[in-house]
């Protein structure tokens, strides 16, 4: 991103000679900004004043530095989830095999078992 050629101590200034009463369009013109910018400036600064704006940056700069300490903890653990967790043991009550087993005598291959049954398949 472009760094801005005025300081906010400068845009402060601009912005507090617009509060005066002095034309934007001539604040525009002798500082070298457009329009556009200006009103993106009193958007961002408008109502500050300087200990206000220096707080605000001490606040940008602790917010920097905690994130930072956060990805580092973050890349410093393994994530939770990557191992695949260990397939369900079969419940022989239910009478559940897995899918493609013949297990009791008269289910063939696929076939719709479980408690859930009709609620997955609308029996």
């Amino acid at each position: 991103m472009r760094r801005s050629l005025h300081t906010e101590h400068e845009i402060l200034v601009l912005l507090c000679e617009a509060e005066s009463g002095v034309p934007i369009a001539e604040i525009c013109s002798t500082a070298g900004v457009s329009l556009r910018t200006f009103y993106r400036w009193r958007q961002r600064y408008g109502g500050l004043t300087s200990p206000a704006l220096r707080h605000l940056k001490e606040l940008e700069i602790e917010n920097q530095r905690l994130r930072s300490l956060v990805t580092k903890l973050v890349e410093g653990q393994p994530p939770a989830n990557t191992a695949k967790p260990a397939p369900a043991a079969l419940r022989q009550d239910c009478g559940s095999t897995p899918h493609g087993v013949a297990g009791a005598p008269g289910q063939g291959r696929g076939a719709v078992i479980g408690r859930y049954a009709s609620v997955r398949y609308g029996r």
